[in-house]
């Protein structure tokens, strides 16, 4: 049965956390990253291990399970602590201990290619001069912890396990308070896709995103949808023991509880520097907008969004430390472009809008390290440097634009329309006052955040941050109050949704909430300098500075109601205690977890799914035939859906039923969006009583549940079925 309650579901939690941090740390501790970053970057190494390994071990014919991502993260790791120590019994002179260039040039095919490569370029007579030594090496993939830069030290350490354990808290109360039930269902429209999804990963042990798709388009042999959401579910199932509805409610906490907060340590460590109070007020802070994480954990539901976007202060960190734009890092460039290799199918296999949220907000960094670099080669003989930097980079622009705007490729993804909702001038004041979607404002975040922004504009590697947060912000109001073709354009990636763009507020929002934490604590120490002993000598002793902000967030969480936890708790609400549209009436999911040990493991059932009975896979692993609302279902399905209860007069339902392996039907009232015209598409499936051909094999709650007759093998010693056509059954005559 899998846990009743919140106590009881804490071992789910814990696997949720085991999976999400674990494998990325593994290895990226294998590969010498420590401290905070190590941490901060786990989350994404481990999303995109997971989601990585999937397709390899469908593609290799392996069965999904966790030995799949686990073996995969401990063969990565193991290879590269093989790497590290053959590199530590080099000679002390070895190329290898003078970066990678060296090794590569010392290489001897390396060697022999570049003197190829010399000659071709050198007039004959003329190759006389051995190539020039080497003399420098690129620095290290990144910093260890025995140097001084990019150390963070035990304090910030602490400092970040507590604020990190406080927002596991925090999200911990919001979840409980909003959900309701440990095992409750979200009753929104992509619920029934995302619950399936996970049902159909642990009934055929196929994790790939290559092919998750095929669940709403059966008749493809392969269909792309991003599976990292449903891959990490049905790990925290099979590991905890949990059923779907409850793993899917713990992964969900540990997205808004650690992987955000976490990711959001990594942006604020590079981007703020060293400080033990920064690394504690960042995972803080994190839970504190409503955009996000909460309004996209109850909205839609977007969770392949969610898990994409609390992905994204990781990737940006990428971004900016393969560029420069960071402060005391300990990526370096070499190290941010292996991360590179992560981040994105991390978020590409979490959801593809999330790799254009990473190509709007990393456009910023790369924009300041071109004009750094501008001005450091202006009037030199290297100053077509910059302008090689800028022709990529409008190059790439022009890229991303056309694929947004023009791409085929994402013509259908345009082609939704959420209308506008408000006028541009409230819409500006809803990204300022952090309010979007017409949520009560946080005002005491929303001034942090332009305190943050107004000093962010004192150095290059926080400066940044305010453009990429306002392009968000600029993203969200033309979703939110325009309706034109640009328009259109610009947000089509996102769906057109105001709700999708409005999460990208918080991922630059979180540190330029930090820094205006820091610099009001900076401001109130100040003051207080002033002030006669005790009070000035004690705040000139180490530590006094990252002591004053940790208690600024902790009088903050105090005043603010634990950073709006009853604001978000409601929001949660609004699609799981307290639902507008129902996916199951009271009764119905007893009913459908009573009738599920009377159909035979292998039998699919058929049952409208605006009745809420498609949950029977998730909630039994019964197999249904229509595992969401709508899909670009097979003629066989089709036929099903709407002439299956003919099947004692028709043949051809016989048929498709056996195509299908349907076995069971699931017949009951329409309770999900009535008012959709999508509640009329499976006519086939309702008022099998007054016919013949299904025997009912139990009921209640208006539910009913009918085993098919009509295609049953006839009977060799009745006559008349002899006659029959195959898998009809007799008629019965008119009565005069």
């Amino acid at each position: 049965m899998g846990p009743s309650t919140w106590l009881s579901a804490v071992p789910v939690a814990l696997a949720a956390a085991v999976w999400v941090i674990g494998p990325g740390l593994l290895v990226l501790r294998a590969a010498g990253l420590r401290g905070l970053s190590a941490w901060g970057a786990a989350p994404m190494v481990s999303v995109a291990l997971i989601a990585t390994s999937a397709v390899l071990g469908t593609t290799l014919g392996l069965g999904w399970g966790p030995w799949v991502p686990a073996g995969t993260a401990v063969l990565l790791a193991l290879a590269e602590v093989a790497f590290r120590g053959f590199l530590a019994r080099r000679p002390a002179g070895s190329p290898l201990h003078r970066g990678w260039r060296s090794a590569l040039r010392a290489w001897e095919p390396g060697r022999q290619l570049r003197a190829a490569l010399v000659r071709w370029r050198t007039p004959r007579g003329l190759f006389a001069r051995s190539p020039d030594p080497v003399t420098t090496a690129l620095p290290q993939v990144w910093r260890t912890s025995t140097q001084r830069e990019g150390v963070d030290g035990h304090r910030a350490g602490l400092a970040a396990f507590a604020g990190t354990s406080l927002a596991a808290a925090l999200a911990w109360l919001t979840v409980v308070l909003g959900f309701g039930p440990v095992d409750q269902l979200s009753s929104t429209y992509d619920a029934v896709f995302h619950y399936n999804g996970v049902a159909h990963i642990l009934g055929t042990g196929d994790a790939s995103s290559l092919t998750l798709g095929t669940l709403t388009s059966p008749g493809s042999a392969s269909a792309f949808y991003p599976a990292a959401w449903h891959d990490l579910v049905s790990l925290v199932a099979m590991t905890a023991g949990a059923g779907v509805p409850v793993a899917t409610n713990l992964t969900a906490w540990s997205v808004a509880a650690l992987i955000f907060p976490l990711s959001s340590l990594l942006l604020t460590r590079h981007t703020l520097g060293r400080s033990a109070g920064a690394a504690f007020a960042a995972p803080v802070i994190a839970t504190a907008f409503t955009g996000f994480p909460w309004a996209l954990m109850s909205f839609g539901v977007l969770w392949p969004n969610l898990l994409g976007v609390a992905l994204l202060p990781a990737a940006l960190t990428v971004v900016a430390a393969l560029v420069g734009t960071v402060n005391e890092p300990v990526l370096r460039p070499p190290g941010a472009a292996v991360l590179a290799v992560a981040a994105l199918p991390a978020l590409g296999f979490a959801h593809p809008n999330a790799v254009f949220s990473l190509a709007v907000l990393g456009l910023f960094p790369i924009l300041w390290a071109l004009l750094r670099l501008t001005r450091q080669r202006i009037l030199t003989s290297r100053f077509w440097q910059p302008l090689l930097g800028l022709f990529v980079t409008l190059g790439a622009v022009a890229v991303v634009v056309w694929l947004m705007v023009a791409s085929p490729l994402l013509a259908g993804v345009r082609g939704f329309d959420w209308p506008a909702f408000t006028s541009t001038p409230e819409a500006v004041v809803e990204v300022f006052l952090l309010s979007t979607n017409s949520r009560p404002a946080l005002w005491p975040i929303g001034v942090l955040v332009v305190v943050g922004a107004v000093a962010a504009l004192r150095r290059i590697t926080t400066s940044w941050l305010v453009p990429a947060h306002l392009a968000s912000g600029f993203l969200y109001v033309l979703a939110a109050s325009r309706e034109d073709a640009l328009t259109a354009g610009l947000t089509g990636a996102w769906y057109n949704d105001s709700y999708r763009l409005a999460a990208m507020l918080p991922v630059t929002g979180v540190p330029l909430a930090v820094l205006g934490v820091v610099t009001l604590a900076g401001l109130l120490r100040q003051v207080l300098l002033a002030r006669p002993a005790p009070v000035g000598p004690a705040l000139r002793r180490r530590g006094a500075s990252a002591a004053l902000v940790v208690g600024c967030v902790i009088a903050l969480v105090l005043g603010y109601g634990g950073l709006r936890v009853g604001l978000h708790s409601v929001v949660l609400a609004g699609t799981y205690r307290e639902p507008a549209d129902v996916l199951l009436d009271s009764g119905q999911r007893q009913f459908l977890e009573d009738v599920a040990p009377l159909i035979p493991e292998d039998a699919v059932v058929a049952a409208d799914p605006y009745t809420g009975n498609a949950l029977l896979y998730p909630l039994t692993g019964r197999e249904v035939l229509f595992p969401h609302l709508i899909g670009d279902w097979t003629p066989e399905q089709t036929l099903l859906a709407t002439r299956m209860r003919d099947a004692a007069s028709d043949p051809e339902v016989c048929a498709a039923a056996a195509a299908t392996r349907v076995q069971y039907v699931l017949s009951g009232p329409v309770t999900f969006w009535p008012w959709h015209g999508g509640a009329g598409w499976y006519p086939g499936l309702h008022d099998l009583g007054p016919v013949p051909g299904f025997e009912l094999v139990a009921s209640g709650g208006g539910q009913e549940l009918w085993r098919l007759t009509a295609c049953d093998p006839a009977n060799p010693a009745d006559p008349d079925a002899q006659a029959m056509p195959p898998g009809a059954q007799p008629v019965p005559e008119p009565t005069p």
